[in-house]
């Protein structure tokens, strides 16, 4: 059975990173050759950055071979510990699914990229005036919004639901009511 949760990440997921593998192809047709596009005056352009590195350009100038098995390696790590806090999350949780969903999205589209490749596409050129933030994507945004819905529900989470078992520690049982159990 299929419980919310589920259908957020089915649905959700592969939204993303469609989106953002569109917008990316969108960005290399449309700023190929080094064009930019002003969006807004002073505050954002649309620019094509190869980034090779990851998060805000990190670790840009490691060598290709080590490069790619380590972003890899860091984008399986990621992708399976998403999965395995999606599995612990309650069925009819609503912020840490969307949470998950969108920080998996931006992961898997970013790893897109280096398959497709070799780099990661951005192309997002917030600043203002002189002072610049590092060029992004849709992926990158879809991670950012992820966590900060994570650390929101982490923060504002609600206690133990009322439908829910709770698990019963032997410290709750009085001693009455111990038994062995066969082995």
């Amino acid at each position: 059975m299929l419980h919310r949760k589920h259908w957020i990440l089915i649905l959700l997921t592969p939204g993303v990173i469609i989106a953002d593998q569109v917008t990316k192809t969108l960005a290399q047709l449309a700023l190929d050759g080094g064009n930019i596009v002003t969006v807004v005056p002073r505050y954002l352009d649309m620019v094509l950055v190869q980034n090779r590195g990851i998060a805000f350009g990190l670790l840009n100038n490691l060598e290709s071979s080590w490069r790619t098995p380590i972003f890899i390696g860091i984008s399986a790590i990621a992708i399976f510990i998403i999965f395995h806090l999606f599995r612990q999350t309650r069925a009819k949780a609503l912020f840490l699914p969307v949470a998950l969903s969108l920080i998996l999205a931006g992961a898997a589209g970013n790893l897109i990229d280096r398959f497709r490749w070799g780099y990661v596409v951005d192309f997002i050129n917030m600043h203002y005036h002189q002072y610049y933030w590092p060029t992004f994507n849709l992926a990158d945004t879809a991670i950012t919004i992820g966590i900060i819905i994570l650390i929101l529900d982490t923060i504002f989470a609600p206690g133990p639901m009322p439908d829910e078992e709770e698990e019963t520690v032997a410290e709750d049982i009085p001693p009455e009511e111990w038994t062995e159990e066969a082995d």
